[in-house]
């Protein structure tokens, strides 16, 4: 204990004699190197000297050139006038009209055309402070900094030579070849040309890409650039907003961390995820992680979710396409939807729903292996159900109207199901009313048949093949006689509102396989993913 006390005064009574020395130590004074004329003058003060002609000066690895100056010995100051240079370590250079210089602080105030330069960078300002022992120098009431192509002017600024580091404030404007610029604050070194973003930021590239960050950087010469706060980068008709992007314009690429938006004016579609890229080049995009799309139709939208969502570009056609996979689900005000995947082709306007797909749309659930939806200028008027297609409406609460067959053409107009076309094993099970009292239960097959619809009920039907059919009242038959083979009405499994895209519904898997003989199925509970 006794060793780490003796230490610690040790320690306290060195530190004590540093700053005794420090206390005591004298100023360096400036000293003349040369003048034409040189004589004291007591008119202008106490101890001063005046210095004319060529003059030359020298404090602490640096130099004052000058035309004339007066010495202030007292207070080791000077006040030069007239081609004002000021050189520090043979690496900086300051000129202005005037100067006056305190030795005791090392701080240079040169006023009026005023420039400074090391290397390639130059500073103009009219008012600037230069900071010997800090490296600061200050420069307010407007300053310009041209370093090679890049100009970058602001209202003040703080240049580090040693550091080449060059901080802007206030109505910063920034011209090179490849871009303009406006900003708040913003940091830019003169040796890597890499511009930091401290405030609101736009950066217009000569492409007419456009940059808006409030923190991140710039590199203007790979073209680089990380964003880190309120970023958008809009290219055309498209805007890319995200937490955090990394934007390498060389290859148009833009990837992004957390809250990603790709947003496309032209065909009103948005693009989310936690995760995703886009690539202005060519076109292509992606999201994941909580990914959706969104689909402007009119007052309407349609919100679409998977976990993986892209947008791939066919550049044979300019034309793309849309692919989700795994877990898609859809939600739009008069029609819903779920499969595994899904790819909306462009050239087309086809959407293809893969393993399992259900639609629900007006009351009417349409189920196949495959389904195929044709859409004109944005609205929904076929519908293909392709292998096992099955189409189920609730009748009140009595029962379910039920068609069924190998393959079945809906057609659909004003969003409403007006004609099904049913090629192969059609089937029909439906309760026909006489001034809206059911009469009973038509069962009815037909190789081919065509079913009308009036207010969303089947008003017709068209059986072309070997039809065959009985009506019969609904209490002499049981339940299973009640439906199809293969019935399954899976209401609980449909997105009710846009939010329920985001729940994971797990369907049994006996589910997934059209039966042919009518079960009593079971179902998951509702769980979130």
């Amino acid at each position: 204990m006794n060793i780490v006390r003796q230490l610690c005064l040790v320690v306290v009574l060195l530190a004590c004699s540093l700053s005794l020395n420090a206390q005591h130590q004298q100023p360096v004074r400036i000293k003349i190197e040369r003048a034409d004329v040189l004589r004291h003058d007591d008119k202008i003060g106490k101890n001063t000297q005046s210095l004319n002609g060529n003059v030359i000066l020298s404090h602490v690895h640096t130099f004052l050139h000058c035309d004339s100056a007066y010495m202030y010995n007292d207070s080791n100051c000077v006040v030069a006038y007239g081609n004002v240079h000021i050189i520090q370590n043979d690496s900086i250079h300051l000129y202005g009209d005037k100067l006056t210089y305190f030795g005791n602080q090392n701080l240079a105030k040169v006023r009026d055309n005023v420039r400074a330069n090391k290397g390639n960078t130059w500073l103009y300002t009219e008012y600037l402070d230069y900071d010997r022992l800090l490296d600061k120098a200050y420069f307010y009431e407007g300053g310009k900094i041209v370093n090679g192509e890049n100009v970058l002017v602001s209202d003040n600024g703080i240049y580090y030579p040693n550091t080449n580091d060059v901080y802007f404030k206030n109505n910063v404007v920034g011209t090179s070849p490849k871009y303009d610029m406006v900003s708040d604050t913003m940091r830019y070194n003169t040796q890597t040309e890499i511009i930091t973003i401290l405030g609101p930021t736009t950066i217009v590239n000569r492409d007419s890409t456009i940059i808006k960050s409030d923190n991140g950087w710039y590199n203007t010469q790979t073209d680089e650039a990380k964003l880190l706060k309120n970023n958008i980068i809009i290219t055309g008709q498209k805007t890319l907003e995200g937490e955090t992007i990394f934007y390498q314009r060389s290859l148009g690429l833009g990837t992004v961390w957390n809250n990603m938006v790709l947003t496309d004016t032209v065909d009103q579609i948005q693009l989310k995820g936690d995760y995703g890229f886009y690539n202005e080049l060519t076109g292509a995009a992606l999201a994941t992680r909580k990914a959706q799309m969104i689909q402007i139709y009119g007052a309407d939208s349609l919100f679409m979710h998977a976990d993986t969502m892209q947008i791939v570009p066919l550049p044979a056609d300019s034309s793309r396409l849309i692919k989700a996979y795994h877990h898609v689900k859809f939600f739009r005000f008069d029609m819903q939807g779920r499969c595994d995947s899904l790819v909306f082709d462009f050239r087309d306007s086809i959407g293809t729903m893969y393993q399992t797909p259900i639609i629900w749309a007006q009351g009417n659930q349409m189920s196949g292996n495959e389904i195929k939806m044709y859409t004109r200028n944005q609205e929904l008027y076929k519908v293909d159900l392709l292998e096992s297609a099955f189409v189920i409406s609730p009748e009140d609460t009595i029962g379910y109207n039920q068609v069924k067959g190998k393959k079945m053409i809906g057609y659909i107009r004003n969003n409403d199901i007006y004609r099904i076309d049913v090629d192969g094993n059609g089937q029909t099970l439906y309760y026909p009313k006489d001034d809206d009292l059911i009469i009973g239960v038509n069962r009815a097959e037909s190789s081919n048949m065509s079913i009308w619809m009036k207010d969303r009920k089947i008003s017709n039907i068209t059986m072309r093949v070997e039809p065959t059919g009985n009506m019969n009242p609904p209490l002499l038959l049981g339940e299973k006689d009640l439906k199809l083979a293969g019935f399954r009405w899976l209401d609980n499994y449909r997105p009710k509102k846009k939010e329920d895209i985001f729940l994971e519904l797990k369907i049994a898997d006996d589910l997934l396989v059209q039966e042919e003989v009518y079960e009593d199925f079971s179902f998951d509970e509702l769980s979130e993913e």
